[in-house]
């Protein structure tokens, strides 16, 4: 168990240095303002989820249920991207 927390734990630091790298990439001009967002939404989300996860645990009596809501707008989040993908794919003219 302590190897796969200290696993789980290395690959979500390697995923916040990804996000930062990506916003120097492609927001060149407003890297401080993408930059500022991304850390408001951090801070947001790290304020809201504990507070959902303990109204949860209340209403249900269980912790999973907070990880189920956690694990559902994760699939969204990532089905989200994918779509977001594949649009911007189909709308950018390849050169042949």
């Amino acid at each position: 168990a302590f190897l796969l927390t200290c696993s789980t734990l290395l690959l979500l630091g390697f995923g916040n240095g990804v996000v930062f790298q990506l916003v120097s990439t492609r927001f060149r001009h407003v890297i401080g303002t993408a930059s500022g967002l991304i850390g408001a939404a951090g801070a947001f989300g790290g304020f809201l989820v504990p507070t959902w996860f303990g109204i949860l645990k209340d209403l249900t009596g269980t912790f999973a249920s907070g990880f189920w809501v956690l694990s559902c707008a994760a699939a969204i989040a990532g089905l989200s991207v994918v779509f977001v993908q594949r649009s911007i794919r189909l709308s950018v003219q390849r050169p042949v």
